[in-house]
């Protein structure tokens, strides 16, 4: 079943003004169809059907499956019994249409065949038609003069094959030409986020080095310090006291060393579930700001390593803003997964500020970077004194 599912596979017309062309055309058949069946005094009901048809399955194309050639092979059909019911001379123009449709269907060689079919039925309708008319002109002038009419017709008809080709082939190509350009796009997004994170790898070793350097460093200084302290001790106790106090200062020192350096190495989202790392990077933040935070998350499922590290930094550059900017005291987090997308809100009580491009800062822009990369879409909703509110929503396959 899925395999008929994905031959049967169809898809719109991609380009809206060509079904619009195409629609006039069938339009103007219909009209010249009622002026005939005016004069006739009958309604050509095959041919209205023959209409309607071909405007029905424009709306649905099958994609280059294999029913594309049953699909064109139709289409000129229906056009072919509708000349051979013998009248509505404009019916065969509207090879042109399977033409445009074609053009979304086959390859450039393809599309010749169909273009080279539809020029010699063109050609077959147009000689039919002569030799309908042809014993009523009995003056030879005027049976030249029709066959030259008919033979710029069909040269008017090649050319306007020719025009059509060239105009879907020149659109397709342009439409080609924008999606790569968006795929190049989505990829440099991507190439930044892995360069970013692999100079956040790099940092990390730099700065483990300095604690390595300075912290070893104070601690052998420190090391050498009390040594001499408790040698003195026995003896001299007052001469032990400065390096006891000079120990207590290295001491306070290197613990302050170390706490910075383990705020700035912290883990990354990605060794931890989100969730935990989230919830402990809140309350360091409640802890050392005294803002209250009170958090929703709703993450049932496992979040990719992409997802995860673009919200856990979002969260942690929002909750930076907040503390130097914002003048809050209280945050509300909210984090819901959904089945194709994961929404992220973050709201502070706090002065707020006037939005613009001018008024953001890297922070923000850091954000609505990582949002974009991963195709997702931020949004900041903020006024003077009514605090500010960041969206965030970023789509996600689902996998059942």
């Amino acid at each position: 079943m899925s395999e008929i599912g994905r031959l049967l596979k169809t898809r719109p017309q991609p380009f809206r003004f060509l079904l619009y062309t195409e629609w006039v055309m069938l339009t103007s058949c219909g009209m010249m169809a009622a002026i005939e069946a005016w004069q006739r005094r009958s309604v050509p009901v095959q041919h209205i059907l023959i209409l309607l048809s071909l405007g029905l399955m424009g709306w649905i194309m099958p994609g280059k499956t294999p029913f594309r050639y049953l699909y064109t092979a139709i289409e000129m059909g229906l056009i072919f019994y509708g000349t051979t019911l013998g009248y509505l001379h404009i019916l065969p123009t509207l090879y042109l249409i399977v033409l445009i449709r074609s053009c979304f269907l086959f390859e450039p060689p393809g599309r010749w065949v169909v273009a080279g079919l539809s020029l010699l039925l063109f050609s077959v309708h147009q000689i039919q038609y002569l030799r309908t008319i042809t014993p009523l002109m009995l003056p030879d002038v005027q049976q030249q003069q029709i066959w030259m009419h008919q033979v710029a017709e069909l040269l008017m008809f090649g050319l306007g094959l020719f025009f059509v080709s060239q105009l879907v082939t020149t659109l397709l190509a342009e439409r080609q030409t924008q999606e790569d350009l968006s795929l190049a796009h989505q990829q440099l997004r991507q190439y930044a986020l892995k360069v970013e994170e692999m100079s956040a790898v790099q940092e990390r070793n730099r700065i483990a080095r300095e604690i390595h350097d300075s912290l070893g460093h104070a601690l052998t200084t420190l090391n050498v310090q009390l040594q001499t302290a408790i040698k003195l001790w026995q003896h001299r106790p007052a001469d032990a006291k400065p390096f006891l106090d000079q120990a207590q200062r290295l001491g306070t020192l290197a613990m302050k060393e170390v706490r910075q350096s383990v705020h700035t190495l912290r883990a990354d989202a990605a060794n931890e579930p989100l969730e935990q790392t989230l919830i402990a990077l809140i309350q360091d933040f409640g802890q050392g700001t005294g803002i209250v935070v009170s958090s929703h998350i709703d993450l049932p499922n496992a979040v990719s390593t992409l997802h995860a590290k673009a919200i856990y930094r979002i969260v942690q550059e929002a909750l930076t803003n907040i503390c130097k900017h914002a003048q809050a005291t209280a945050v509300e987090l909210h984090l819901r997964q959904h089945l194709d997308c994961i929404e992220l809100s973050i709201r502070d009580n706090g002065i707020g500020f006037t939005a613009s491009s001018d008024s953001a800062g890297f922070g923000l822009h850091s954000m609505q970077e990582r949002v974009l990369a991963l195709n997702g879409t931020f949004n900041l909703e903020t006024h003077p004194g009514a605090g500010c509110c960041i969206r965030v929503n970023l789509p996600q396959e689902h996998t059942p």
